[in-house]
């Protein structure tokens, strides 16, 4: 799988209270960033995972899974994973 830096665009809002609209209710679009293996890379969504464990004797395991719809996506972009002598 590729290591990849994804940028979204997410919604946020849902008052939980009867609101004047009036200059209280906010417009602005809020952009995420979010790293992981892309799991699945489809035309409606994406799937990407930020922690993958190799379990002796068993099947790669992942958590915190999250799929993004594809048109939220305004940049995709490879990361370089560093050489295991370049880590410290």
């Amino acid at each position: 799988m590729r290591l990849v830096l994804v940028e979204w665009v997410d919604s946020f809002g849902c008052s939980s209270e009867w609101v004047k609209l009036e200059g209280n209710l906010d417009h602005q679009p809020i952009v995420c960033r979010s790293v992981g293996w892309l799991y699945y890379d489809g035309e409606d969504c994406k799937v990407i995972i930020p922690h993958l464990a190799d379990v002796p004797g068993d099947l790669q395991q992942g958590c915190g899974d999250m799929t993004i719809p594809t048109p939220s996506i305004r940049r995709l972009c490879d990361l370089k994973e560093a050489a295991d002598d370049d880590a410290s």
